[in-house]
């Protein structure tokens, strides 16, 4: 990966200096006034140490769930999740999707009824059930791939997606995810410290770490 790209996407550049975090503390460098700034070299060890984790994963057959619903991460978790034929969700999450999953599978079902029971409806009858139809795909659509719990979930913003990381934890399911310094907790596996808020930073890790799996 070339470093000076990465730079170039403002990867490094944390929030400004309240740090709390104390899991992410061993990340950052220096302070230019009062903006906290990462480590660009520790940034790149956990990309590559989680790039052979995804590898693994991936090559066994096993199942990732990405989460991403904040709204400049959606089309990137959207795009990849999508190409490596991996469950996603990119609109909301709906709490008890890992802990109370015959939920979104009834849902999906429906969804097939739906689509196979269309021709037999009336006009008023489609209209309805396509307004039904569109709502289910929007909420569950991604998670068609979803057969059981997944190895692992990948998150792209930790405080937007704390009800999915509670379930998982529940469940003991893995946790992968992207963080600021202000943005972390405890329940987190593997951490890619970064600045979330840059499109271009987030849109090269993964360009990084799924490109050629």
């Amino acid at each position: 990966m070339n470093i000076l790209k990465l730079i170039n996407t403002g990867i490094c550049i944390g929030n400004l200096d309240n740090l709390n975090n104390l899991l992410i503390k061993k990340f950052l460098i220096l302070k230019i006034n009062n903006i906290n700034i990462l480590n660009i070299k520790k940034i790149l060890l956990s990309i590559k140490k989680i790039k052979k984790i995804i590898f693994y994963l991936l090559k066994n057959n096993k199942k990732i769930l990405f989460i991403g619903t904040k709204n400049i991460h959606k089309e990137i978790v959207y795009k990849y999740a999508r190409s490596l034929k991996q469950p996603f969700v990119c609109n909301k999450w709906i709490s008890g999707n890992l802990t109370n999953s015959i939920n979104y599978k009834k849902n999906l079902n429906k969804l097939n009824y739906l689509k196979n029971k269309k021709l037999f409806f009336t006009k008023k009858e489609k209209s309805i059930f396509l307004k039904e139809k569109q709502n289910i795909e929007y909420l569950y659509g991604g998670l068609r791939y979803l057969k059981n719990n997944p190895e692992i979930i990948f998150i792209t913003d930790i405080n937007k997606e704390k009800i999915a990381i509670n379930e998982a934890f529940r469940l003991n399911i893995k946790i992968i995810a992207l963080s600021d310094n202000l943005n972390c907790c405890k329940k987190i596996n593997y951490l890619i410290p970064c600045n979330i808020n840059s499109i271009n930073s987030v849109n090269l890790i993964f360009k990084f770490l799924f490109k050629k799996l």
